[in-house]
């Protein structure tokens, strides 16, 4: 048994370590900023993932694609469900009747329903979603301004 293994059953038996270094950083509490730009890239590769499954469904087993399907379709739900929630709060007086269609859609969605179906209806509702959030300033407009000069 290596150095390592044996320090970790130590750690394990006495729930205590007391060695030299923990080599343990300061990590800073993200800020929202990072939080809405963190939850918005794990939700564009989870699509874009999506999307590659269901492209090469033809190339793979059912049995692998469903359950490929199944597991980007949650990852789209879960960061989904997290960035209606740290946002709806600000978005529930501007856009009162897309965000009760969104919240029925996340959380009383139909039983039974058809997997691809229902990822490709939330994946309509992230595109609108994201537009309300550019047109009121959660996101920057990352279009590329051109100087008036030069025209």
């Amino acid at each position: 048994m290596d150095r390592e293994t044996t320090r970790d059953q130590n750690i394990e038996e006495n729930e205590m370590f007391d060695g030299e270094n923990l080599n343990l950083p300061d990590i800073p509490l993200p800020e929202t900023d990072n939080v809405l730009h963190s939850i918005l890239n794990s939700l564009n590769q989870n699509i874009a993932d999506f999307y590659t499954f269901v492209k090469f469904n033809n190339y793979l087993s059912e049995d692998h694609l469903n359950v490929e399907l199944l597991k980007r379709s949650m990852g789209i739900h879960r960061d989904f469900t997290a960035l209606f929630l740290h946002t709806k709060e600000e978005l529930v007086f501007t856009y009162p009747e897309f965000i009760e269609k969104t919240e029925r859609l996340l959380f009383k969605g139909v039983v039974g329903t058809d997997c691809i179906k229902y990822t490709h209806k939330v994946c309509r509702s992230i595109s609108d979603y994201k537009i309300a959030l550019h047109r009121e300033g959660y996101l920057p407009d990352l279009r590329r301004q051109l100087p008036l000069v030069d025209i």
